[in-house]
């Protein structure tokens, strides 16, 4: 099936069924898979093994933080790596397919590993990674030392150790493609409503006309942002995220985008045929990282992103509930701006709230909120500035006299 992908000699004699392959694996052994958000997940061996613990099991931890807590032994010995690529090169190197994500530290890790080589991934993909491999725990760690979204600081290739490799599996099978979240009209005049900040700030100096890198979240909302984008004034973009979604392959396309860093795919069944009928053209204009340099707050602190990310709620205090993983981002960026429809429905209750539900982003490191009702731009306020702005810009009306008559009694007892 995939003979022309496993050019190794040793590790070509260590192809077996996904079945066999399995068995490698035994009770109570923890094992850690390759992937994101569906993209570069191994396939067949998971589904053999049945039930299984992915590791680490149930960590909730910010993406940037996983690889350093696992070389400095946190969550224990890791038993089993299952590890996805493109192709494995006559020397041992391995191509990673359509995400880097903490592959390189779980082949380091593991006391075994399995390769899973999946055919369905371009074999034009060679060349499109940037592996890291200087990673060091403390107090031995040094900077990484990447000033551009686009530069790369490592290797194209995934390298193990042939004597821990136990199994390869051969496998020609798509990723399981993003859900695409269709775009309204309340959407699209939240984007309208980004973009007319955008520009503010620019005629302000504050953001010159080819902005700063973009991180741009999960979600409708943001994916509406990037459409608005690419219609707008702003030319030579670059973008220093964690997945490539099909808005950024637009913004590319249209010769807005000139390069976008990330670690993975996060692409629709229609996106991800998209590139693997023009993989080629993409080349170069597409970087993914170690997840562990994608989302590195150094780094995303460096290069000072504008971050555009969907959320749940926000509350009258500036705390965020966020959508995705994107604290690290969010976080460290230059300017964060969350974006939401200010209720879900007419008549539905409101996202601007009197306290959120999970605080994913706490009000200090909040900048800006939009809803389709307006943008408060939180930066410089006190607490009960913060407090009306989010209200008399965000909030539906019919929901603002109701949270204003939660702000009065604060104000009183201050």
């Amino acid at each position: 099936m995939t003979g022309d992908r496993i050019l190794d000699r040793t590790l070509a004699g260590r192809v077996m069924s996904a079945a066999e392959a399995a068995r490698q694996i035994g009770p109570g052994q923890t094992v850690a898979m390759s992937g994101l958000v569906g993209a570069g997940r191994p396939k067949a061996v998971p589904e053999a093994l049945g039930l299984f613990r992915e590791w680490p099991d149930g960590v909730d931890v910010r993406h940037s933080r996983v690889a350093q807590h696992v070389t400095s032994g946190f969550y224990g010995d890791l038993d089993v790596a299952v590890v996805e690529v493109a192709a494995i090169l006559p020397d041992g190197l391995l191509v990673p397919g359509s995400s880097v994500g903490n592959s390189q530290t779980w082949l380091e890790a593991a006391g075994k590993v399995i390769v899973e080589v999946n055919s369905w991934q371009p074999d034009g993909f060679e060349g499109f990674h940037d592996v890291h491999h200087g990673a060091r725990t403390a107090p031995l760690r040094a900077p990484m030392q990447l000033t551009t979204p686009m530069q790369r600081i490592g290797d194209p290739y995934l390298l193990v150790d042939p004597d821990k490799v136990a199994a390869v599996v051969e496998t020609d099978r798509p990723d399981v493609g993003a859900v695409p979240s269709p775009i309204d009209e309340t959407h699209r005049a939240i984007a309208d409503l980004v973009v007319d900040f955008l520009r503010h700030e620019v005629r302000h100096d504050r953001l010159h006309s080819g902005l700063l890198p973009l991180h741009a979240g999960v979600g409708a909302v943001a994916d509406a942002v990037l459409a608005g984008l690419r219609e707008a004034e702003f030319e030579h973009l670059t973008a220093y995220t964690e997945t490539v979604r099909d808005s950024l392959l637009d913004l590319l396309d249209a010769g807005k985008l000139i390069g976008v860093s990330a670690t993975s795919f996060g692409l629709s069944e229609a996106g991800a045929r998209r590139l693997n009928d023009d993989v080629h053209h993409y080349k170069g204009r597409v970087l993914l990282r170690s997840q562990e340099i994608a989302t590195h707050p150094e780094v995303i602190r460096r290069l000072g992103l504008i971050t555009i990310d969907s959320m749940a709620q926000a509350d009258i205090h500036g705390n965020v509930n966020a959508l995705g993983g994107a604290t690290d981002f969010a976080r460290n960026a230059h300017l964060n701006i969350f974006v939401s429809a200010s209720s879900a429905e007419a008549g539905a209750p409101s996202r601007i709230v009197p306290f959120v539900s999970h605080v994913d982003h706490a009000g200090h490191d909040v900048h800006v909120i939009v809803t389709e009702q307006g943008v408060a731009d939180l930066r410089g306020l006190s607490p009960a500035a913060r407090s009306r702005q989010i209200i008399d810009r965000c909030a539906h009306p019919d929901h603002r006299d109701e949270l204003a008559a939660l702000v009065a009694p604060q104000a009183e007892r201050r």
